[in-house]
């Protein structure tokens, strides 16, 4: 449902948003942030399996959230609209993301038991703390991890849609200043800058689904034999 309600985010900043140059200048900082903190943390996290308390995890409990934060301010930065925001970050982060939150640590406390209640007690939920209470762990971050945990296409969608907010720009501009209407899609297209950013973003929203379409057509898994090979055996 987080994700669903994310895209929904992007989607109606997408249609409301009016862009300016420095709004894009400093969405897309907070946005880099933001998905530099969600890359380390991914890459650091193993899901439920291990209390995971390296990199980032030394310093706030829930690093995906903070990323979050930054790159939802971002888009909303670059949208340069005052009332999604205000909703956005109320109805969210207040009425869904918290109790999610809470829901988890009692998750985790029931399986971690009380080596996940003296991380509790040491490392805060949501604001960073200037010093961490764990050591640093060496060869924390993985590749695997990144894969497991589907980054690298998580990566590649935001980014997709900081630069289509940079095309949306171009076409407004080239419309005269008129945001509602999209009449200048056509010389968007035929625009140098806005052709590649329009380009550009929608192959980046596409390519992983099409890597894993093209994988599950032509390099299909193949389904381990040995478990009926053993149920036959006398």
């Amino acid at each position: 449902m987080r994700t669903f309600l994310r895209r929904i985010l992007i989607l109606v900043l997408f249609i409301v948003g009016d862009p300016t140059p420095y709004s894009l200048i400093a969405g897309s900082i907070l946005i880099f942030l933001g998905q530099v903190l969600h890359f380390v943390a991914a890459g650091t996290l193993i899901k439920t399996e291990v209390l995971t308390i390296a990199g980032p995890y030394r310093w706030v409990r829930n690093p995906f959230y903070l990323s979050n934060v930054f790159t939802d301010a971002g888009f909303c930065v670059i949208a340069w609209n005052p009332w999604v925001p205000i909703a956005w970050f109320i109805g969210f982060y207040g009425f869904v993301l918290h109790p999610r939150t809470k829901s988890e640590e009692k998750e985790l406390l029931g399986i971690h038991g009380q080596a996940y209640q003296d991380y509790l007690d040491k490392v805060p939920r949501y604001i960073p703390s200037l010093f961490p209470k764990y050591p640093h762990v060496r060869g924390a971050f993985s590749l695997e991890a990144l894969h497991h945990n589907r980054e690298i296409p998580r990566n590649l969608r935001h980014f997709a849609f900081a630069i289509l907010f940079v095309a949306k720009d171009i076409m407004i501009r080239g419309q005269g200043g008129n945001q509602w209407s999209v009449r200048g899609f056509p010389a968007l297209l035929h625009d140098g800058l806005g052709a590649f950013c329009f380009w550009t973003g929608v192959s980046m929203v596409l390519a992983p689904w099409l890597f894993r379409l093209f994988r599950k057509l032509f390099f299909p898994k193949v389904k381990s034999a040995a478990p009926a090979a053993e149920k036959a055996a006398p």
